[in-house]
């Protein structure tokens, strides 16, 4: 019995450790349009990494894991990502929340990919994702002021319009 219970608290232990973990970004490669199908298990499990840790401005782990994601959203032929005024709605040249509403983005949309087509969807739920993260306080990001006025539109029920 003492042996099922510490094979058991091992395998839920190690399990718990490879989830915090990031993929080898050099064995993934994606250079060409059949490259990045297969690569979406691996930006899937990096932007849930990445919405899973707490914030550290200068990570080598986390610029990594936006520059893997980066190339993913820029070449992927599946799927098609506007930034075009999201930098309005989060903050300028706030280059940490567009990193991870990237995070979010993606995220979504591999996990809902039908609904993901429509482009307001996808960043609705991306910008729910991307509040969620930085009203969590153990996650040490701060949020802009144009991220706070989203965030007291969403708790008024407003947020869809406020987008």
């Amino acid at each position: 019995m003492r042996q099922f219970v510490l094979f058991i608290f091992c395998f839920v232990s190690f399990n718990h450790l490879q989830a915090q973990t990031l993929t080898d970004f050099d064995l993934v490669k994606m250079e060409k349009a059949t490259d990045y199908k297969p690569a979406e298990p691996f930006v899937l499990q990096t932007a849930n990494y990445l919405l899973a840790v707490p914030f550290k401005k200068d990570s080598k782990d986390r610029l990594n894991a936006l520059r893997f994601i980066g190339k993913w959203m820029n070449g992927t032929p599946d799927y098609s990502f506007s930034f075009t005024d999201i930098a309005d709605k989060i903050g300028k040249e706030n280059y940490d929340l567009i990193g991870q509403y990237m995070a979010a983005l993606a995220k979504y949309t591999l996990e809902n990919k039908v609904a993901a087509r429509d482009t307001k969807v996808a960043r609705l739920n991306a910008m729910i994702t991307l509040l969620d993260y930085c009203e969590n306080k153990d996650n040490n990001m701060r949020m802009s002021k144009q991220l706070k006025k989203l965030a007291e539109a969403r708790s008024k029920g407003e947020l869809e319009k406020s987008m």
